[in-house]
């Protein structure tokens, strides 16, 4: 990535709450949760930390990501300013818009999991923990009938969650989704894992093969069912770009693929 500040974030934001005596507005909150959970399955939350601090350098550094940005029915004609300013590294950019209803559903079999990004200072996060902790205690029955580990599940998730998608508030006009792997901790499912030269640095790369997988469930995730439009950002030779996209679309079986692509005429210096 191209700054590691992407997840600091989120768990610096944790782990400020892991060691007192920061005594953080988010540590309160996480307090509130811990006790709520705590009434239900006692020890629950130790063990829910000991378990962050165990996979603590895999989430960290061998976290693959993929980041996607909500597009909203107004950008629809000139895409985001901000994420073609930051974005294009002074080549052409492309917005790529798809249906996101396949990557809602990812499960185990998939070798991923899709989450919102959220926007959080130890405030807001403490809000969010002090909701959950009163959810808790109100749903104290159900819980139970679930079972320790299930919930104990629910909580590490949450805990990685946070860690993994928070974000400080002043990106909040990204609107960012990650789809995630973390290796060892999650199945690699149908993910295949290769080496790029990025920038002419080599790594690993895990990819989502587009293709529907019928055993597991996954539909509408090849290319012609998850590609809705190509917005081509601000450039001085929007035509043969224009024909470029509209050839590669046809490739791969999108159909009238002429009346997909668009270019967005933002009077932005190239």
């Amino acid at each position: 990535m191209n700054d590691f500040m992407e997840v600091e974030h989120g768990f610096q934001l944790l782990q400020r709450s892991f060691l007192p005596p920061v005594n953080s507005e988010a540590e309160k909150g996480l307090r509130s949760v811990g006790s709520a959970l705590d009434a239900v399955f006692p020890n629950l939350t130790e063990e829910s930390i000991k378990w962050f601090d165990t996979w603590l350098f895999q989430l960290r550094n061998k976290t693959y990501v993929t980041c996607l940005s909500e597009h909203e029915p107004f950008e629809h004609d000139y895409g985001r300013l901000s994420m073609w300013r930051s974005y294009t590294a002074n080549q052409v950019g492309v917005g790529l818009i798809i249906n996101p209803l396949p990557l809602y559903s990812l499960n185990d079999t998939f070798g991923a999991f899709s989450s919102p990004v959220y926007y959080f200072d130890d405030a807001k996060l403490r809000g969010l923990f002090l909701e959950i902790a009163a959810n808790i205690s109100t749903n104290r029955d159900f819980l139970q009938s679930k079972g320790r580990e299930a919930i104990k599940g629910y909580f590490c998730l949450l805990l990685r969650t946070v860690a993994m998608c928070t974000k400080h508030p002043g990106f909040f006009e990204e609107k960012e989704w990650r789809i995630m792997h973390t290796e060892k901790l999650d199945e690699q499912g149908i993910l295949e894992l290769d080496v790029e030269t990025i920038a002419g640095i080599p790594q690993p790369v895990y990819k989502i093969p587009l293709q529907d997988q019928a055993a597991s469930g996954m539909t509408g995730i090849s290319i012609p069912d998850l590609f809705e439009h190509v917005l081509i950002g601000p450039t001085q030779f929007p035509i043969p770009v224009w024909d470029a996209i509209v050839i590669e679309l046809q490739k791969a079986g999108v159909v009238d693929a002429e009346s997909k692509v668009s270019y967005s005429n933002i009077p932005l210096r190239t």
